[in-house]
């Protein structure tokens, strides 16, 4: 009966989390920031992360050699402390050397965060 009631909760918990398509998921700490990237931070049950979940997907599709990565902080609560995370969600732009060049807190649209992507060099348009 427990293992039937884990399997439930686990089944749950994944139909709850956002589809962020072939953006991996991963821990702040783990991402290795050696080329211009961007980080969205979201957690489980956060509105604004579901709505933009479709269009970094999306983003991710129409250009796959741009860097994102995806931290969920019910998985890295230390890593979003450490990095100074307060508010959900926050994209954090990277540079090639490994030093974030910014951070929008908060909703950022398709067309915001192509233009951000462009500006920091990070989007691939090949």
């Amino acid at each position: 009966m427990k293992k039937v009631i884990l399997s439930m909760v686990v089944i749950v918990m994944s139909l709850l989390a956002h589809d962020f398509g072939d953006v991996p998921e991963k821990k702040l700490d783990e991402i290795k920031k050696d080329r211009p990237l961007m980080v969205m931070v979201g957690k489980t049950k956060c509105i604004w992360c579901d709505n933009m979940a479709p269009q970094i997907r999306e983003i991710k599709e129409q250009y796959p050699q741009t860097v994102i990565y995806y931290v969920n902080v019910d998985k890295d609560f230390l890593g979003a402390i450490n990095h100074n995370i307060e508010e959900l969600p926050v994209q954090l732009f990277y540079d090639k050397n490994g030093k974030e060049v910014d951070r929008h807190t908060g909703y950022l649209g398709k067309d915001s965060m192509m233009e951000a992507l462009r500006k920091y060099g990070i989007l691939v348009e090949r």
